[in-house]
């Protein structure tokens, strides 16, 4: 009962967000005819789906630069194919089991195959997405820094606290880094040797280490951090023109990492509900768009991330390439 307890939590809140935004907003009224506009608007349609299948690419060559920076190169076709899977993981996981954990076990299958590296390279990948996150928040915010004052008391509020966690995050990414030097953490053993002693602890923060070894690789991982952010935010932004809004572009992708963030906590499905609600009282302060366009808009931004998320679970079902068919996935063997 326990395990099921914060499952049927995200259900309650998903479905408890989502029936009081269709009812305010009359979801057979007011938001459906907004979707049936997906058709008519079929191009916008297709630029978003595009928007995130790049996305994806661009995520799985992040994650493979730091596998290289571990020492643990790996194909990039697999590295690809296990991104796409994840995604489907991602979207239908209501546990504790998601894409990160599929990501690990998916190499883990392999005969050659680390566990730390592997693991730690997707920590650093979080680490890399946050920095990129914050580089793309912090740019986009300061396009119309001077216009701040004309929104709306609750939209600054968002955004200039957003803009303290997120300076915070690059300051945490930094201070991560610094403190896995090995003269820093011999120096740190020195002082508390019964916990930086400890073996595992000392192979993990070596491990770690990789964000300053490879720097190179680390700069690497943060463009593509932003990149990816950006094609994903595209995404939503074509999901406006597509549901038959219009917004002006920067506005949009600095309220996206909010967005993105929010829905990105446990509380919901999928983010279900709290990303709609997000994304209304954002992009309605900062663009003035519709409230009901904006909440089918983000609807439609995640359906394009399902159809994604739908591919990776076909590839799932379909069971790992054969060794001479990975080449025909779209993305070239760089890892060997």
């Amino acid at each position: 009962m326990k395990k099921a307890l914060p499952i049927l939590l995200k259900l309650a809140v998903t479905s408890v967000l989502l029936g009081m935004i269709f009812r305010e907003h009359r979801f057979t009224e007011a938001i459906l005819p907004h979707l049936r506009a997906l058709g008519v608007n079929w191009g916008w349609t297709l630029a978003g789906l595009l928007c995130v299948g790049l996305s994806t690419w661009l995520s799985a060559l992040r994650w493979q630069v730091l596998l290289r920076g571990q020492e643990h190169p790996v194909r990039g076709s697999e590295v690809l194919r296990v991104t796409v899977v994840s995604n489907f993981f991602n979207i239908t996981s209501l546990g504790v089991v998601g894409g990160d954990a599929y990501r690990v076990l998916a190499l883990m299958k392999k005969p050659e195959a680390r566990r730390l590296p592997i693991m730690v390279s997707v920590i650093l990948d979080h680490l890399m997405g946050m920095m990129g996150l914050a580089m793309l928040f912090l740019g986009c915010r300061t396009v119309f820094a001077d216009r701040l004052d004309s929104l709306g008391s609750e939209v600054r509020a968002i955004l200039n606290g957003f803009e303290m966690f997120m300076g915070g995050s690059v300051i945490f990414v930094i201070l991560s880094a610094i403190s896995f030097t090995p003269h820093l953490y011999n120096w740190g053993e020195k002082q508390w040797p019964w916990m930086l002693g400890y073996t595992p602890l000392k192979n993990f923060a070596t491990a770690c280490d990789a964000l300053r070894r490879d720097w190179r690789g680390s700069l690497v991982a943060a463009l593509l951090s932003v990149l990816l952010f950006i094609f994903h935010f595209l995404s939503f932004f074509c999901a406006i023109f597509a549901v038959g809004g219009k917004a002006p572009l920067w506005e949009v992708m600095a309220a996206m990492p909010i967005v993105d963030t929010v829905a990105g906590l446990p509380v919901s499905v999928s983010g279900l509900g709290v990303r709609e609600k997000t994304f209304e009282t954002l992009v309605h302060g900062l663009t003035g768009l519709p409230e009901a366009t904006a909440v089918s808009a983000s609807l439609v931004g995640w359906l394009m991330s399902v159809a994604w998320g739908v591919f990776g679970g076909a590839l799932f079902l379909r069971g790992s390439p054969a060794p001479n068919d990975e080449a025909s996935l779209p993305m070239a063997a760089e890892g060997e």
